[in-house]
């Protein structure tokens, strides 16, 4: 498929999806060459016991990631900047899941498209961590059904689980997000530069209070905290929907520039009261990316096409899922029976690859469709006020 079919076939901008693919291969090069250099670091985290003592990281994972470090233009940190570009992605796209029909409709179809392919690879993870644990001789399963309930469905964080797999902390704010932006949608607060720049104000506000003594409030640090860290993330999401609202001609270029830059800055601060550690590579990150996803956007048509990364951006949500714990695990079980590093990473990674593509076929692809259907018979019906779109 090229990518004038790509854009006219299914309504996506091709820049969107070059990021997409590009945003989760630097996520999983990152992950997985962390993950074989130093395995045991993440044992605990899998809930494996630790490798084998013979294990030795591969030298060529070593060659190769000194060959990436020389190379790089600048001091990017994959992980951070694939992420910064996926977030920004959401920030952009969701606009235009607003503005396509009722309230009803935004909400159905986006749960017909996060939700039922979370709860498969966040099952796949929890079933191959217990086999993990079973062929060690470990029957007893280290988390609860509630657990990965609350991981599945992104409640995990209000209600103090703990992970079956870190990366779900990154569709917990996404949900965050599309939820925010179903309030503004009640008046077009997603059009506004001024409530996008008085909710990233308030983000920044929240995070300087993790900074205060909080006296009889100290209870509640806890969900503060979880404030300022969505906050770190969503105030890059509203990039995203700044550069959308000039992309679609809602804002002129002075306005965009304005709201861009402002929101940048309220991110730098954000970050550092919330993070101080790692703020400054994480911010540097998210100006890079925010860099890119400005040149790429305003290329357009002139962005070459590539049929791989069409591709690994049309599976990048379930790999993006199941290429971390499952992965990993899937290796410890290989290596130790093999005791090879190359034969227990080939054999993990065709495993990653074939769950991936099964979960993307039979549930991430046929639940988009349902979503839009099931929006439609909805949309049919004549609901009281306040359920259709300002703009339907």
């Amino acid at each position: 498929m090229s990518r004038v079919a790509l854009e006219q076939e299914n309504n996506k901008l091709w820049f969107l999806q070059f990021l997409r693919g590009v945003a989760c291969l630097l996520i999983v090069y990152v992950h997985w060459q962390t993950f074989l250099m130093n395995p045991g670091v993440l044992s605990g985290f899998i809930y494996q016991s630790g490798m084998p003592a013979d294990y030795v990281a591969p030298a060529l994972v070593g060659v190769i990631g000194n060959i990436v470090d020389q190379v790089k233009p600048f001091e990017i940190r994959e992980v951070y900047l694939g992420l910064a570009l996926f977030f920004m992605i959401s920030g952009f796209v969701i606009p235009v899941s607003l503005e396509r029909g009722t309230k009803a409709n935004y909400i159905i179809r986006r749960v017909a498209r996060i939700l039922p392919t979370a709860v498969a690879c966040t099952i796949l993870t929890a079933g191959v961590i217990v086999v993990g644990r079973y062929m060690e001789g470990n029957t007893v399963a280290p988390f609860s059904i509630k657990t990965i309930i609350a991981n599945a469905t992104f409640v995990r964080d209000i209600l103090g689980h703990p992970y079956i797999d870190t990366a779900i902390w990154t569709l917990e704010v996404g949900v965050h997000f599309y939820i925010i932006c179903f309030v503004l949608s009640f008046f077009s607060g997603q059009k506004k530069a001024s409530v996008i720049l008085a909710l990233a104000l308030a983000f920044l506000l929240v995070s300087i209070a993790l900074t205060k003594d909080m006296g009889k409030f100290e209870y509640y640090r806890q969900y503060i905290n979880l404030v300022a860290l969505n906050g770190c993330f969503i105030v890059l999401m509203f990039v995203g929907m700044a550069l959308y609202n000039y992309h679609s001609g809602n804002w002129p270029v002075a306005k965009t520039a304005f709201v861009t830059f402002a929101l940048l800055v309220m991110n730098n601060f954000t970050l550092q009261y919330y993070s101080s550690a790692t703020s400054g590579m994480m911010y540097a990150n998210h100006v890079y990316a925010a860099l890119i996803f400005i040149v790429l956007m305003l290329l357009g048509a002139k962005l070459p096409y590539s049929k791989f990364i069409d591709k690994v951006a049309e599976i990048s949500y379930p790999l993006y899922l199941l290429h971390g714990a499952c992965g990993y695990v899937l290796f410890y079980m290989a290596y130790k029976f093999l005791h090879s590093t190359y034969a227990a990473f080939a054999l993990s990674g065709f495993a990653v690859v074939v769950l991936t593509i099964l979960v993307h076929l039979i549930i991430e692809r046929p639940s988009t469709p349902v979503g839009k259907r099931i929006a439609k018979m909805v949309e049919d019906f004549r609901f009281p006020i306040g359920i259709r779109s300002r703009d339907t």
